[in-house]
């Protein structure tokens, strides 16, 4: 093979290099195994960073990589330990080329599969900047919620001891009472889930009532936001966003049962209309920033309060339509994801589940 030909194994060799080299370098340690374990870390994130840098494919470099040390299909357990290393080195490869380096080359891959050409670009700066600032709005949104459902727990559920049947069940119609008024107001309270979750995506440009689960037009007379008309503003999207941010919280805090999947998703596309209104005089037209900080900013939502980063991903890629261009959005919606996974860390150790030692 030439030596210019540079594969993927030559990437990861090199990159792996350079990780244990710097491990041996600024890592020190009288401990042989612990020493050895670094270095193992520092090897597989050198490779993740080095290939996600080279190719621009932040998920499939670090899979890659540690996938390729196991001889069967699946990953090797020490392999598995470094997942958290390879995932933050690929971030930062993908920051320092596409947001440094080279920030005014358009993001996407080079194939393509069909005739039609791509509508809109976007820039590696832009989906930086536009990322990172998805994330921490997720994080920020994420640690909000822990710290309101726990507080409307205390409030509704003030004792330790089991109450009666009969003040759950009063507690749980005032709850039930509340979330109803507040969907007079914020018919969007009531979005059933996927099905409905086009209206928002779109800022309601799919109305409401054009959804499986629509509902008729004497139900939203008093509508404080219309959901069968566009967003006309940021206003109106933080509006429905703060209604379904407090909707989901009193369902929660008020035990009823449900998931809570795609209702964060629905919010989490309110506050990315609201915050991408806000930055519109800063977004061109033509550009496909919007859509990448609406899908971001769901992404980033959930994954602040589930921690679900790579599953929340596949979740919003594998429901997208074919029309989507996954292969220019999907970078920064992973960084999204990510950043704001560790953001939340750092801001709030609460976690939407709970778990037993």
């Amino acid at each position: 093979m030439p030596y210019y030909q540079c594969t993927y194994i030559h990437r990861v060799t090199a990159g792996g290099l350079v990780g244990v080299s710097l491990a041996r370098k600024f890592v020190s340690t009288p401990d042989e195994k612990t020493s050895a374990s670094v270095e193992e870390t520092l090897a597989y994130a050198g490779a993740a960073g080095t290939l996600t840098g080279f190719m621009n494919i932040p998920l499939a470099g670090p899979i890659f990589t540690i996938e390729m040390t196991s001889r069967h299909a699946g990953i090797a357990p020490f392999a598995a330990k470094s997942w958290g290393a390879a995932m933050a080195a690929c971030f930062a490869g993908l920051c320092f080329v596409r947001g440094g380096l080279v920030p005014n080359l358009n993001v996407g891959g080079h194939f393509t599969y069909g005739a039609k050409a791509a509508v809109g670009t976007i820039t590696g700066k832009e989906m930086v900047l536009s990322s990172l600032a998805c994330g921490v709005g997720g994080a920020v949104v994420g640690t909000c919620f822990h710290k309101t459902l726990s507080f409307l727990k205390s409030v509704i559920w003030p004792s330790k001891s089991k109450p009666s049947k009969s003040v759950t069940i009063g507690k749980k119609t005032l709850v039930a009472l509340a979330i109803g008024i507040l969907s007079v107001f914020f018919p969007q309270t009531m979005f059933w889930g996927e099905g409905s979750l086009q209206c928002v995506v779109d800022g309601q440009c799919t109305p409401f009532s054009a959804t499986p689960h629509g509902i008729p037009n004497v139900m939203t007379q008093f509508a404080k936001v219309n959901p069968n008309v566009p967003y006309t503003s940021g206003m109106p999207a933080l509006k429905v966003g703060l209604a379904k941010f407090f909707a989901i919280a009193l369902a929660s805090a008020g035990k009823f049962p449900g998931g809570v999947i795609f209702p964060l998703l629905s919010n989490g596309a309110s506050f990315g209309h609201a915050f991408t209104s806000t930055l519109s005089s800063f977004i061109p037209t033509s550009s496909l920033v919007a859509p990448l900080m609406v899908m971001s900013f769901m992404a980033a939502t959930l994954t602040s309060i589930t921690r679900t980063p790579l599953a929340t991903v596949l979740i919003l890629a594998l429901s997208a339509s074919g029309m989507t261009q996954l292969s220019v959005l999907l970078p920064g919606v992973l960084m999204a994801s990510y950043f704001s996974c560790w953001v939340s860390d750092r801001l709030s150790s609460e976690s939407f589940f709970s778990y037993t030692k």
